[in-house]
């Protein structure tokens, strides 16, 4: 399903509209540094699937999580770059037809319609290894132990396979979208923390904020898309998760962002 953005108030509106082209940017920037010998079809499919109209939410989180001290610009644009990349391998995988088998994405065709199916998941496979190498080429390795540890087999990766199992109780959603979403959403705070020079409390504080956005992020998902089974509980549980991201970074200075964001979240429409 194709969501925009519906946002509450004029600041937040024209902020993250500048914030979004910056991401766009740094998202090209970083897929032209990469790109030399990369086998023309297989760029393609990488920069129709960056460029699909993704909202960014994460790079932005990772900037904003990161301006809360001091980045150094480099090491910001390759994590910036490197959230999204992960975030949109996920998608071209999770869109393919042995996972959600899904044709659209975002109003236009999937990667495995436009460009065949064994395309799009060596594209996938490109994005998430090319993720790990500007992670690498910043020359900070706790980044990227941060993003493996959320995104693999103990984070993303291993909810997409808990989402996929045949028999699963209803306790086990909330799990499920927890390492499903909410891990990335973890990584790209605590990234963009580490990325900023923030100290361990920092990193600690915003990987909290991280996680509980991202966790009321998926709820406001499933009520959108008429799944959550009971959606009055459902958006006090996410309204929860966010006055608890808002809690852990109240004491920071320049956290007007992080606070917008997360009432953003919880508020925003189809």
């Amino acid at each position: 399903m194709k969501r925009t953005l519906t946002l509450n108030n004029n600041y937040f509106e024209e902020l993250y509209r500048k914030e979004r082209e910056y991401a766009d940017n740094i998202v090209r920037e970083n897929l032209t540094f990469i790109s030399g010998e990369i086998p023309e079809n297989l760029l393609r499919a990488m920069e129709y699937s960056l460029f699909s109209g993704g909202k960014r939410v994460r790079p932005i989180l990772v900037k904003w999580s990161a301006e809360l001290g001091k980045p150094a610009p480099k090491m910001l644009s390759r994590a910036m770059a490197a959230v999204e990349f992960v975030h949109t391998y996920s998608l071209i995988h999770d869109d393919l037809p042995s996972m959600d088998d899904d044709d659209f994405r975002r109003g236009t065709a999937s990667v495995h319609k436009k460009f065949s199916e064994a395309v799009a998941i060596l594209a996938g496979d490109a994005l998430l290894t090319e993720a790990f190498f500007l992670l690498g080429d910043s020359g900070n390795s706790r980044m990227v132990k941060l993003l493996s540890d959320n995104s693999g087999a103990r984070g993303m990766v291993g909810g997409q396979v808990l989402d996929i199992a045949s028999h699963r109780a209803a306790s086990d959603f909330a799990y499920i979208n927890e390492l499903k979403t909410a891990r990335l959403f973890k990584a790209s705070a605590a990234i963009g923390a580490v990325a900023g020079g923030l100290d361990e409390d920092g990193v600690d504080k915003l990987s909290c904020y991280g996680i509980n956005i991202g966790k009321a992020f998926q709820l406001r998902d499933d009520i959108m898309d008429n799944e959550a089974s009971a959606e009055k509980k459902a958006l006090e549980k996410a309204l929860e998760f966010i006055e608890i991201a808002k809690e852990t970074v109240k004491d920071f200075e320049r956290n007007r962002n992080l606070i917008e964001l997360a009432d953003f979240i919880v508020k925003r429409e189809k």
